[in-house]
């Protein structure tokens, strides 16, 4: 059952109360995106609504929601945050009804959000390595199955992700997020054919890109764990989470300068990206 925040919602850019609303959304085979909301703006909204259009190429839907149908969904998520006292949450947007014969519903709202706490960032989180992957990958998708796997093996192990690991012994991503591997000075992250795109994982690698970090995207497998001296994990509500350990492994994550760097460059970007909302500079 999907869990509301909130005082307002949409479907399909109809404004509804959230406590008169009694339908229930139908995630299971939906293609979804969260975006995170802080001081009323919405992350990087061009690049969320874009991947959402790739999810739908994807799955050969595109022609049922096409661009003009974004640049609307565009004014309705911002409708949206104007309506609602949430000006620090995450919001979720919901693609829907593959299988019947009319057009794909849009839903928009508010979810009950979570963050790691400050010190989190300070001493980084613990994961595991779980042996499975996401069908399509590139696409945003639900995978009920998969989601619940995933969660049984971090309750069991009081862990915050798992990385999840191919038939190959490659680490491809989190179940929920991105991963990057330091080795000494280089930072390493799994071809993008390999996993989701994360919108903050294309932020980091343009900032390295921009800032002369070094870094390569090639594959990474179970057995350079032992090698490697620092891990991170991005996604929309962690941004840049140090990871303390991976299955055992122990880094020291958190002070490791480069990891450091990159956290750095990406709270500054986020405070810019905030300030040319609010200018209207897009």
């Amino acid at each position: 059952m999907t869990k509301l925040a909130g005082e307002t919602l949409f479907k399909n850019h109809q404004f509804i109360n959230t406590k008169e609303f009694h339908e229930k959304i139908p995630e299971d085979q939906s293609i979804y995106e969260v975006l995170r909301v802080i001081d009323g703006t919405p992350l990087f909204l061009t690049e969320h609504l874009n991947r959402l259009y790739v999810s739908l190429k994807i799955l050969n839907l595109k022609d049922s929601f096409d661009l003009s149908s974004l640049r609307g969904l565009e004014d309705s998520i911002r409708k949206l945050i104007s309506l609602n006292t949430l000006k620090n949450n995450n919001l979720k947007i919901i693609v829907t009804h593959f299988h019947g014969q009319r057009s794909l519903d849009c839903y928009g709202f508010f979810i009950p959000s979570t963050y790691p706490p400050k010190d989190a960032y300070e001493t980084g989180v613990d994961t595991v390595l779980f042996h499975g992957t996401r069908d399509n990958p590139n696409a945003k998708v639900y995978q009920t199955e998969l989601r619940e796997a995933v969660a049984k093996k971090l309750a069991a192990a009081n862990a915050y992700e798992a990385l999840l690991v191919n038939e190959s012994g490659e680490i491809s991503e989190g179940s929920r997020s991105n991963v990057f591997f330091v080795k000494e000075e280089t930072v390493y992250t799994p071809p993008a054919k390999k996993v989701l795109l994360g919108i903050t994982r294309e932020k980091i690698l343009q900032l390295m890109e921009n800032h002369q970090i070094p870094f390569k995207v090639a594959p990474i497998y179970e057995k350079d764990l032992q090698e490697m001296t620092g891990a991170f994990m991005t996604g929309t509500s962690p941004k840049v989470l140090p990871l303390r350990s991976v299955d055992g492994y122990a880094y020291e994550s958190a002070s490791n300068p480069v990891i450091q760097q990159i956290m750095k460059l990406y709270n500054s970007l986020i405070e810019t990206e905030i300030r040319d909302d609010a200018r209207g500079i897009k």
